[in-house]
């Protein structure tokens, strides 16, 4: 893989990671305020999580398969 893709795919995953802790202790932070929090589905989580496992997934599979390159040779 080229580096300017790794680089990209490195950089997304920690931005993607970065906003959904943020984003996540945001909706916390708003759930506290009200009323029947628990009558509110967060269907947020059905976006974030995927995209958060997905990239996770990617970035790991890179570095194996360029470790998996540099061993070989």
């Amino acid at each position: 893989m080229k580096i300017t893709k790794r680089i990209l795919l490195y950089a997304m995953t920690i931005v993607v990671i970065i906003g959904a802790f943020i984003w996540n202790s945001r909706v916390e932070e708003w759930l506290k305020t009200q009323e029947e929090p628990e009558m509110i589905v967060r269907s947020d989580l059905l976006v974030i999580y995927p995209l958060v496992i997905t990239l996770v997934a990617l970035s790991l599979f890179a570095l194996y398969r360029d470790w998996k390159e540099k061993s070989s040779t």
